[in-house]
């Protein structure tokens, strides 16, 4: 089993600036301190994908190895890419996972419910190439456009 710790200071310290001055994750303000953010040695991988980090809810057990901390959500990143990548890709990784968790605020109790957000948009390269956005506008793209969107065509 690979090595998992938490992460340090600088990772929180871009998190909550992250949830203070970006509009879209204003409503973590609730939970910022309820977040658990832990790096693995060595990202998952799917295939030939990498899959570099993954965002859940905080499961129950949490609470009762962290001796009552109530966490919300945990993002486990792994530590072999975020080693590679840049500030504004690390930025741009944990944004992605602050995305996924959603918090609603009942204004007549103050009670808060968590919840791990799908992303707005998920097709794949052939679905697109054969039918457009179907799910979304119904236009069909140009081929430049597909390798935006997804990168160069892998040759099988």
């Amino acid at each position: 089993m690979a090595d998992i710790w938490k992460a340090d200071g600088e990772v929180y310290k871009t998190m909550q600036n992250l949830i203070a001055n970006k509009a879209a994750l204003a409503h973590l303000a609730l939970v910022d301190d309820d977040i658990l953010i832990v790096f693995k040695e060595k990202a998952s991988t799917n295939g030939d994908q990498v899959i570099a980090g993954s965002t859940a809810k905080a499961p129950p057990l949490l609470t009762v190895v962290s001796e009552g901390k109530k966490w919300k959500f945990v993002i486990t990143l792994g530590a072999d890419v975020w080693s590679t990548m840049g500030n504004l890709e690390k930025e741009a990784l944990l944004f992605h996972h602050l995305c996924a968790c959603a918090v609603d605020e009942n204004p007549t109790t103050s009670d808060i419910k968590c919840s791990k957000r799908l992303p707005d948009v998920s097709f794949y390269r052939e679905e697109v190439k054969e039918y457009g956005f179907w799910r979304t506008s119904g236009t069909m793209p140009e081929e430049d456009l597909i390798d935006e969107l997804f990168g160069p065509a892998k040759t099988p």
